[in-house]
């Protein structure tokens, strides 16, 4: 005898089914914090430029959990991003939280990070304090004192330069870290550091320090500073008849600002980064940079590059662990091996990244590749 369940019935259980599946599934909130305004804010605008594109690729867990972005405007202020970070954790429950892009004000967050035990990843925020002790806090850039040891030994064995002066940001966590680590190491290679002058962020006349700088006739400039303030320098510099070989940190030809207005002045600069687009790419790499120039119609930025690894970690380390457990999420962030990302592989320990560096110099305008230093 064959037996059949009547048409509603059958209605039913499918109806109860799909019930179940919507009850199961969830939304996930993952924090963002970006300067969309202020000092800084070109890198907001291409850190969300890289979580977006890596959040129209992949925006639900494999379980159908969907993925829910909290996005909030730090004004490249550290009391709005430690404001920023409370409200993250307390408000919105998040489970993982990605930003700020500076390092003065990733060390707003820190100790909220912390005390909530809730993971934060800073991408791009280089300084060491930013991770050192602490247990809930990772990034995926290179540290300060890494780079810094780079543009020395660039300085010094490549260029061949004896004298450097510096001329840095004394109020930025950031420039301050990098001045450091290439003083100590220019000095440990046999340099002399000649000057050191002060160029603080929001200033717009730097003949005095430049005049200053071109009297004591070092070999090379190092300018650990953002691209506001460096494209100015550059123009100044150059009215000054000043041709010093100048190499820069990661935040320096970061933004089509420092080109836009140094214009040809920035030729020949060089600066240190995690990323570039012209140096060998993984298979993501090449895909994520494909869509990326056809949605933006212009070259893949590192800041891009290395938010959307960040958004694609959270995102594994949620599917390892669920949302909920916090604990394991920032464990599987912090000791992730071997990691084939957008900006290229590299593994985690402790929150501290392994990864090559790059040097990138500007010729005709753009950013062109010139070697890749194994860390």
């Amino acid at each position: 005898m064959r037996f059949s369940l009547p048409l509603h019935f059958l209605s039913l259980i499918g109806f109860v089914f799909l019930s179940f599946q919507t009850i199961q599934a969830q939304d996930i909130k993952i924090g963002v914090v970006l300067p969309m305004s202020g000092a800084v804010g070109g890198f907001g605008e291409l850190g969300k430029r890289g979580i977006d594109l890596a959040y129209m690729k992949k925006n639900q867990t494999q379980k159908g959990d969907k993925i829910q972005i909290i996005l909030i405007d730090n004004k490249s202020d550290k009391i709005e991003s430690a404001n920023a970070m409370q409200k993250l954790v307390s408000n919105d429950k998040v489970s993982v939280v990605i930003g700020p892009m500076i390092s003065t004000n990733a060390l707003a967050m820190t100790k909220i990070a912390d005390d909530n035990k809730t993971p934060l990843i800073a991408p791009v925020a280089t300084n060491d304090r930013v991770t050192k002790g602490k247990k809930f806090v990772s990034r995926i850039s290179f540290s300060d004192s890494f780079q810094g040891v780079i543009a020395a030994n660039l300085a010094y064995k490549d260029l061949e330069a004896k004298k450097a002066a510096i001329l840095f940001d004394n109020a930025s966590d950031y420039s301050i870290g990098l001045t450091k680590a290439f003083r100590e190491q220019f000095k440990k290679l046999g340099g002399q550091i000649v000057i050191e002058a002060n160029a603080q962020a929001g200033t717009k006349d730097f003949k005095a320090q430049l005049s200053s700088i071109k009297a004591k006739n070092p070999d090379v400039l190092y300018l650990p500073i953002y691209y506001n303030e460096g494209a100015l320098i550059a123009l100044q510099a150059k009215q000054l008849g000043m041709k010093i070989p100048t190499i820069g940190g990661d935040g320096l030809a970061s933004n089509k600002i420092f080109f836009e207005v140094g214009k040809d002045a920035v030729e020949g600069y060089m600066v240190s980064d995690y990323y570039s687009p012209n140096s060998k790419q993984t298979p993501k790499g090449e895909a994520f940079m494909k869509a990326y120039e056809e949605t933006y119609k212009e070259p893949l930025s590192t800041f891009s590059a290395m938010l959307a690894d960040a958004y694609d970690i959270a995102l594994y380390a949620i599917e390892e662990c669920g949302a909920e457990d916090k604990v394991c999420l920032n464990d599987k962030i912090r000791n992730i091996q071997d990691y084939e990302g957008i900006s290229g592989v590299f593994s985690l320990k402790n929150g501290e990244s392994i990864r090559s560096a790059v040097i990138n110099e500007v010729k005709d305008g753009k950013l062109v590749y010139k070697t890749t230093i194994e860390p």
